[in-house]
C-alpha cells in the first residue's frame, strides 16, 4: 500500500487539499472606496486593521475542499480493491471540477455585489495540481491492475 507511487500521489492530494482549506483563496479589492476583503475558510471578510468584518458564507467551497481530503484517504485505505479506487477517483475528480464551479460562481457573485476585482492566490491552483495528480493515480492502480491480471494469467 505505502510503497506504491499512487498512495503518495493521494497524499499530496490530501495535504494540498489541506492548505486549500486553511489558506486564502483569493483577495476582492474594491479600488473606489479603498477596500479589501479576503475570501478563506471563514468566508468573505473585509479586512480592517482593528479586526475582520464577516460579509458571506462559503460554506460549498470549504465542504468541496473537505471531501476531496477524505475521499482521498478513503482511496488510499481501499487499496485491495482496485477498481473501487479507480472509481473514488474519478468521483474525487468530479468534486475538484466542482470546487471550481462554485469558486467562479461565489467570487463572480461576490464581485458584483461589492463592486470589486478579484485577484487569486497561489491556494487556488492547488485544486488543478490534485487533478493532475488523481489522474497520475488513476494511470498507476490501472498498471497495477494489469500487473495482477497478467500474474494470474501465468498460474
Amino acid at each position: 500500500m505505502i510503497q506504491r507511487i499512487q498512495t503518495l500521489y493521494l497524499l499530496i492530494i490530501v495535504i494540498l487539499s489541506g492548505f486549500v482549506i486553511f489558506s486564502p483563496i483569493a483577495e476582492l479589492i474594491n479600488r473606489a472606496d479603498n477596500l479589501i476583503y479576503l475570501v478563506d475558510i471563514n468566508g468573505i471578510s473585509l479586512v480592517k486593521p482593528t479586526g475582520n468584518i464577516f460579509e458571506s458564507n462559503i460554506w460549498g467551497l470549504t465542504a468541496i475542499s473537505m471531501v476531496v481530503a477524505v475521499f482521498s484517504l478513503i482511496t488510499i485505505f481501499s487499496y485491495k480493491n482496485r477498481i473501487k479506487q479507480i472509481r473514488y477517483c474519478v468521483i474525487n475528480m468530479l468534486f475538484m471540477v466542482g470546487y471550481y464551479a462554485f469558486l467562479l460562481f461565489y467570487i463572480w457573485s461576490a464581485c458584483n455585489r461589492l463592486h470589486t476585482d478579484w485577484h487569486l492566490k497561489i491556494t487556488t491552483v492547488f485544486p488543478i495540481v490534485n487533478l493532475i495528480l488523481n489522474f497520475l493515480t488513476i494511470g498507476a492502480i490501472g498498471k497495477d491492475e494489469n500487473l495482477v491480471k497478467s500474474a494470474d494469467r501465468l498460474r
